[in-house]
């Protein structure tokens, strides 16, 4: 008998998108993406532009291998499989400058604790990332990563 989660991750320049907000708001600024950059150009009063590049966090070479990841080592809940519930967790944590993973939780629940336990867990145990970058150096970001459950049926040997 085989149990099945399967996982939607979003992309993570949502996330980018979400950490430069700060940015933004201090001072309006032009954002555009240039290949795997983002980049925010600011003129200020005197007609001066300034230029800042940021690169999100990545796992190993992108989305697919977050996929790959969690389809390795994450486990349907055995709790819920009666119910045959299905939700969607989202977990947030913070990429450090040498790419180490913490600060690990739930930013949004999937309405079953037994989920974001196991949701949380998997984060907590990635290896490291490649670390966001800003003007080339890198940095240690939030990001987050929402991770969906749902219910298959047991495959019968027959």
């Amino acid at each position: 008998m085989k149990k099945l989660a399967l996982f939607l991750v979003s992309t993570m320049v949502a996330a980018c998108c979400m950490n430069v907000s700060s940015v933004m708001a201090q001072d309006a600024g032009e954002v555009k993406c240039d290949g795997e950059d983002m980049v925010i150009e600011k003129t200020n009063s005197n007609g001066d532009t300034s230029r800042t590049t940021m690169r999100v966090p990545e796992f190993d070479d992108g989305i697919a291998d977050v996929y790959a990841y969690l389809d390795e080592h994450v486990t349907y809940p055995e709790a819920l499989e009666s119910e045959r519930a299905e939700g969607t967790c989202t977990v947030q944590f913070l990429v450090g400058a040498d790419g180490s993973i913490s600060q690990v939780s739930v930013a949004r629940t999937s309405g079953y604790k037994e989920m974001d336990e196991e949701a949380v867990r998997v984060v907590k145990e990635f290896p490291n990332w490649k670390p966001a970058q800003i003007n080339g150096k890198a940095v240690a970001m939030k990001t987050q990563l929402p991770v969906r459950f749902e219910y298959e049926e047991p495959e019968v040997d027959e």
